[in-house]
């Protein structure tokens, strides 16, 4: 028996074999970023360990972003720019240094000052409530808010976001979701 996920390892070594000889001949690697960049499937989410990508969009969406970056300076594909990475003298260990002492004087001489203020009781109310008693705001287009909520209400709204173009206009659909915007389902026909 084969290990759980080894097709999915397969799949993704079958396709990096072939971008890998994709660019080996000819095949700029300008096409590859601009064509895989923002592909979306799960898993995606948040990056850990990486300077220049915080989020991502997929698996795919990561390594050509992190393609672009390093070999085609595209740093406009990642979260955080390199100018936010650069050390300057505000940061500095020198300047950090020379403070410790003046820091810690004005530190603890606002710690005195500071007093504790008094509990205050904190009144709970429902969600119901809480609209009752909001005013409601105007959206751009000159309708409250809580008549445009009511509106998708009507319209069937779910308020779940579509998975190809990402819009919240799904509407229930005997017992799956449809967009509105772009037709897919969520998996029924």
């Amino acid at each position: 028996m084969h290990k759980e996920g080894a097709a999915f390892r397969s799949l993704m070594n079958a396709f990096a074999i072939s971008v890998s000889l994709g660019l080996q001949h000819g095949v700029p690697l300008e096409e590859y970023v601009d064509a895989f960049t923002f592909f979306k499937f799960e898993p995606n989410g948040i990056v850990s360990g990486n300077k220049h990508i915080k989020m991502s969009t997929s698996v795919i969406d990561y390594i050509f972003r992190e393609l672009a970056i390093t070999y085609l300076g595209r740093y406009d594909l990642g979260q955080v720019a390199p100018e936010d990475l650069r050390g300057d003298e505000i940061g500095s260990k020198r300047a950090t240094a020379e403070s410790n002492g003046q820091e810690k004087e004005t530190l603890s001489s606002m710690t005195a000052v500071i007093e504790p203020t008094p509990k205050k009781e904190v009144e709970t109310i429902s969600y119901s409530q809480m609209i009752s008693k909001e005013k409601p705001s105007s959206s751009p287009s000159g309708i409250s808010l809580l008549e445009e909520v009511k509106l998708a209400k009507i319209k069937g709204y779910t308020g779940d976001s579509c998975s190809e173009c990402g819009s919240f206009e799904m509407v229930r659909n005997g017992s799956c979701l449809k967009c509105m915007s772009c037709g897919s389902t969520t998996g029924c026909s």
